[in-house]
Parts: C-alpha cells; structure tokens; sequence
C-alpha cells in the first residue's frame, strides 16, 4: 500500500493527498533457489577428471603438493568411486601412489598402491611398474562423508546447500553486483550479471561463540552441464586459529566433464584387488594377502571385470618381459 503525503499551505489552505509507490518488498530465499540449484549437483551423477595444487602453510609446514583425480559421484546415494595420484613432488609424472577410494553405500574400501619406474608387481606399460599395495575394508567412510572435491556442495550433515539452506533464516542484500545469500554457518556470492556462484565462506564458532571463516571456496571459469553450472577452477583457502593454514587450486578438464542421470556402470563401485595385494577386512575382523582365488568377486559383472584385468595384467607382463629379452 502506497504512503500518504500531506501538503498544507496557510492562507490560502488547500490539501493535496498524493500516493508514493510503496517500496518492494525484500525477496525471500524462495526467490534464489534457482539459484542455488543451479549452481548445485543436484541429485546427478558427477564423472570428471581434475587436478589440484595445493600449498601448506600452517604450522610451520611449508611446501607445494600435487595430485590428479578422477571421481565418479552419486549425489543420490552418496556412493562414489575416486582414483587419486599423489606425486612425491610437483614435478613428478612416474612416481606416485595411486589410492582408490570406494564408499558402495555398505563399506569403504581404500586401496593404496605404489606407481614407479622401478621393477615390481605389474608393468603397466614400458618401464613403468605398479605393486600390488595394501586395502582396507570399513564400515564406515574413514576421509568424511564427502569426497574434498565435492565439499562445497554440502553442509556439515553431507545434505545439498541448495535444500538446505531454504530451510534456514536467511539474510539476503543486493551489493553492487553481487547478490550475497547469508546463514548462519555460510555465505554465498552470486554474480547479478550471470548467476554465477562466485564465492562461498564457511563459518564456525569459537568457545566465545564468535563467528569466524574456517574456510572459503572461489570459484571460476564456469561451464553449463546439463542445466548446472560447474566451476573448472576452484581456490580453496583454509584458516586454524585466525591464520591461513592451506591453499588449494582445483583445475577441472572440461573434456572429461560429465553430469549424468544414472550410473551407466554400477560395477564402478566395486573393486576386484590384485592377487599380492594385503587386505585388512575391518568388517569380517580378518587380513589376509589376495590370492587368485579369492579375489574373484561374487557379483557377475565384477567377476567378468576381474577376469579382463587378469588377462590384461598376463598380457603386460608377457609384453614387459619379450621387451626385456
């Protein structure tokens, strides 16, 4: 309802009633939940390869990191499947572990495993060579509930920012061009001009309960998939104790991006260790070192993904070994 102004002169005394528009109302969180959800993964299926660099600085630990990626990740179910190789230097391209990680909604198996050129288990092509390593089967997933990659998608209870912060008490202000979304334990900055998610900050609470960023998410170079826009450049900075203690860099490849509906291959969580390999099975209370015979896995389409894999590794090592003659 517009306000009333009243203009009243003396003397000749006449009243002019005019109406001033009334100002808008300030839009709710209804009103940005497209944009949240389209700067979400919603309940897709996420396929992509990256890369990160990171630098430790807390702590007096100084140094650079590197590693490249490639997860598959349900947002449904919260099963995924992610292959990382850490380098022993940022320069390395030869030398690393390679370690799986697989949640299948029951248990969580990590694989770890040594990438060289110095002769071991498995050649996995000319002069380079892979060991059979060591696993670990738990009941539970031991790195939290999201893979690192994927965390500024999720709260603290691993549910999608974009269903849950509808449901809390939000603050939301228009600067300059930035639209800024505020809970109480995140911030959002969107671009106006785009509806890009440019900024995310996480926040926690000291024992005084005062409010201070734990750690803030800078995003950039977005694409378009299907009907979701994912950043290929994410900068990651984390604090402890009021200082910086970590700075991260996610590059993603484009060309391997893939945002599906279903998983077209559920064997992907599933993993059929290599004879050699020590496993130490948490949920059956037993180790063992895998054998041929036992590991072969139940399922069909595992146990026909774990004979491909023998019959490629005999092939490897034939072809190694008539190379070395």
């Amino acid at each position: 309802m517009g306000r009333l102004h009243l203009h009243v002169v003396f003397g000749g005394a006449f009243l002019v009633i005019s109406h001033i528009a009334a100002e808008p109302e300030p839009l709710g969180i209804q009103a940005y939940l497209p944009l949240l959800e389209r700067n979400s993964i919603a309940r897709k299926i996420l396929d992509v390869t990256y890369s990160l660099h990171y630098e430790e600085v807390g702590d007096g630990n100084k140094g650079l990191s590197k590693q490249d990626a490639h997860i598959v990740f349900d947002a449904e179910t919260g099963k995924y499947r992610e292959e990382v190789k850490y380098y022993t230097s940022p320069t390395a391209k030869n030398d690393y572990q390679l370690v799986t990680y697989i949640w299948d909604g029951a248990k969580f198996t990590t694989w770890f495993r040594t990438i060289s050129e110095k002769p071991g288990f498995r050649a996995r092509r000319q002069g380079i060579y892979e060991h059979p390593g060591t696993a670990t089967i738990m009941s539970e997933r031991l790195y939290g509930e999201i893979p690192s990659f994927l965390a500024f998608y999720f709260d603290e209870d691993s549910r999608l920012l974009s269903k849950s912060v509808s449901e809390q008490n939000s603050k939301i202000s228009l600067v300059d061009n930035t639209i800024i979304i505020e809970t109480e334990w995140n911030k959002f900055e969107f671009s106006k001009k785009t509806g890009y998610l440019e900024k995310l900050i996480s926040y926690d609470y000291d024992e005084n309960d005062k409010k201070f960023i734990r750690k803030m998410w800078d995003f950039a170079n977005h694409v378009e998939q299907s009907g979701v826009w994912i950043p290929l450049k994410v900068i990651e900075t984390e604090w402890s104790k009021g200082e910086i203690f970590m700075k991260a860099e996610y590059t993603v490849d484009s060309s391997t991006l893939r945002l599906l509906d279903t998983v077209t291959d559920v064997s992907i969580f599933n993993e059929a260790l290599p004879a050699g390999c020590f496993v130490s099975d948490e949920i059956k209370k037993r180790s063992y070192r895998v054998t041929t015979i036992n590991s072969l896995p139940n399922d069909i389409n595992a146990l026909k993904q774990a004979l491909d894999k023998m019959l490629e590794q005999a092939q490897e090592q034939k072809e190694a070994a008539e190379q070395k003659k």
